[in-house]
């Protein structure tokens, strides 16, 4: 049997004021195995580099320094194909871990259950200029999550963050994936790994995800934000030629609102050539009508709240200039 080892792929572009926190929080971390560092770098020009360059001559630290901007999906794909360990975790440089046995607890769980195919647990979310916080994942205790779930609902289905997940490298086949995206977004690389295994989910923070409002995500509307996640969908279920289109069809609904018959009508389709054509027609009317006018970040939020678990969100946003 392999002996354990872990990657750690950090993920940085224009993260000169997390990085060091970042990179330490992965070197501090305290595990019977060697751990490698490889940093990726996608062309950092606020002096991002300059931080990478005090670590660059430590042992187990790699650096890929870009010159030219690649975006994120070719920068993390590049560095998967790096990985040569027995299981590998991703961290962009803009959140932390905040747990030193992070690494050790999740290769003790994956020792012991060869058929989960990674391990997550929760993460706890922060925002800027602002004191709130919140967990991640609310309310779902430690538990082994199988493929495919019973139900689309929260105790069948989770989507740990990104920065809690350690995955099990041989699991990972990037000879057979078409799309690099399947391998690099989280919503698509959860799915992809759990048809490939369990997922053991540790409900235990040992991460925090810090919400910006200036990532390649937080940074753009909401309504962008819905649309990129649901092209993602869409690939992930091209991907797979459609086999698991009644799971996914459930969660593009979800992500666009869609109304109930719409969402059964691409449920149970059985044409893959119709489908494909379906799910084009809806992103392409949901920009249409949501992102031409009104893609911008709004100016500013209102929080009504409703119930101690519930509250209406108002958003206040300039639209663009009309032609």
């Amino acid at each position: 049997m392999k002996k354990p080892s872990v990657t750690v792929l950090l993920v940085t572009y224009n993260h000169i004021n997390t990085f060091e926190k970042a990179i330490q929080s992965v070197l501090s971390q305290k595990t019977t195995f060697p751990v490698t560092i490889i940093i990726l770098d996608d062309a950092s020009t606020d002096g991002t580099v300059e931080l990478i360059n005090k670590y660059k001559n430590l042992e187990n630290v790699k650096c890929i320094l870009r010159e030219k901007n690649a975006g994120g999906t070719t920068n993390i794909y590049e560095g998967l194909k790096l990985v040569n360990t027995k299981y590998f975790a991703t961290l962009e440089t803009d959140d932390y871990w905040c747990d030193e046995n992070k690494l050790q607890t999740q290769v003790d769980i994956l020792e012991k259950h060869p058929e989960c195919s990674f391990c997550a647990h929760n993460t706890l979310v922060k925002y800027a200029g602002s004191s709130k916080t919140r967990y991640y994942i609310k309310d779902v205790p430690d538990k082994i999550f199988k493929f495919p779930p019973e139900e689309i609902k929260r105790r069948y289905y989770i989507e740990p963050h990104p920065s809690s997940r350690l995955y099990r490298t041989e699991c990972l086949n990037l000879e057979e994936i078409k799309n690099p995206v399947i391998a690099t977004y989280d919503v698509a690389t959860n799915f992809y790994f759990l048809t490939k295994g369990n997922l053991y989910y540790l409900n235990k923070v040992m991460s925090v995800y810090n919400c910006s409002g200036s990532g390649v995500y937080s940074g753009v509307s909401s309504y962008r934000q819905r649309y990129k996640t649901a092209s993602v969908i869409l690939q992930l279920n091209k991907e797979f030629g459609f086999k698991y289109n009644r799971l996914l069809s459930r969660f593009f609904s979800t992500r666009l609102n869609l109304n109930f018959l719409t969402y059964l009508r691409l449920r149970y389709s059985k044409n893959p050539e119709n489908l494909d054509k379906m799910y084009d027609c809806i992103l392409e009317n949901y920009e249409k009508k949501y992102l031409n006018n009104r893609d911008k970040k709004p100016v500013c939020y209102l929080s009504l709240p409703l119930s101690k678990k519930s509250s209406l969100v108002l958003e206040l946003r300039r639209e663009k200039d009309r032609a």
